[in-house]
This record gives structure tokens, sequence and C-alpha cells, in this order.
């Protein structure tokens, strides 16, 4: 953008049109938001309690954690997840510094959800 004074007379020409902001991640909350339960699996937004406690409930990523957990998780890790997660979820409450730690340990497995989704998913184009 060009920097005018505000005395010139073409002040209308000088601007950049208006364009109305865009989400780009779109596919992303698209393909978060329309996770289902996989078989077996009781309310999937009950079962995130760490995620959610790690990143914040207005944080996308616990939703992409949590569409991670369902569908690529190792069983084991989802059974012990799924077991002890309510209270390690109450545990993480008011501790920054742990939730930065187990933010920094969930942070692979949300790029790879992701990663799987631009090669073969919603962001494939």
């Amino acid at each position: 953008m060009v920097a005018k004074s505000w005395n010139s007379g073409s002040q209308a020409a000088d601007r950049k049109a208006y364009r109305k902001p865009t989400l780009t991640k779109a596919a992303v909350l698209s393909a978060v938001t329309a996770q289902t339960p996989t078989s077996g699996s009781s309310d999937s937004s009950s079962e995130c309690w760490v995620a959610r406690a790690a990143f914040g409930e207005a944080d996308i990523r616990w939703m992409i954690f949590r569409a991670w957990l369902l569908d690529d998780a190792p069983a084991w890790f989802r059974r012990l997840y799924i077991r002890h997660g309510e209270a390690v979820g109450n545990w993480l409450a008011g501790r920054d510094s742990a939730r930065v730690v187990v933010r920094a340990l969930m942070l692979p497995a949300v790029n790879r959800k992701l990663r799987g989704w631009q090669r073969s998913g919603p962001l494939a184009q």
C-alpha cells in the first residue's frame, strides 16, 4: 500500500480494495467437528479431558488430538487415556508448566493428523 498525505486529492485511488476475510483452515474445522465416536466409544468429547486441559477449551488443537485419539492412536494408549484421562485433566488445571509439557507431547499427534488430512482427507486438493 502506498502511503500518501491526507491532503492529496486522490485518497480513494491510493487505498487497496476491501477483501472479505476468509477462513483458510475451514477444511480442518469441518473435519474436526464432523468426527463421530468410533465403535465401542462413548461420547467422544467427554474423553478429551487432558487435551482440553492442555490446549484450552477455545483451541481447536484439542479437537484435532481427539480425532487422532479416536482414529489413529494405538489401542493401549486409547484405553489408558480413557481410564486415567479425567484424573490427569483435573490435575493439569492450574498447573501452567505441566500444561506446557503435555501440550508439547501432544503436538506431534496433532501435526500427524493434520498431515494425514492434507494428504488424503478434507485438506487434499
